[in-house]
């Protein structure tokens, strides 16, 4: 007797966006400290990363946290 093994594709997880949620507005500072911080983050990264990448720190909220 021949036992038949198949094995299975590892799985993918699948990311579910749509691409509207691009345009959307995440974070708007609360205070005048976080928009301050918020300018100064930017300015310092524009000096040094691209454009789309600054944008994208922006949307995820980094430019206030950190």
């Amino acid at each position: 007797m021949r036992e038949v093994i198949k094995a299975r594709a590892p799985a993918v997880p699948r990311h579910h966006r749509h691409p509207a949620h691009d345009k959307i507005l995440i974070h708007v500072p609360l205070r005048a400290a976080d928009a301050k911080r918020s300018v100064q983050n930017i300015l310092e990264w524009n000096g040094y990363l691209p454009a789309n990448c600054v944008r994208t720190m922006v949307r995820m909220g980094w430019d206030y946290t950190t």
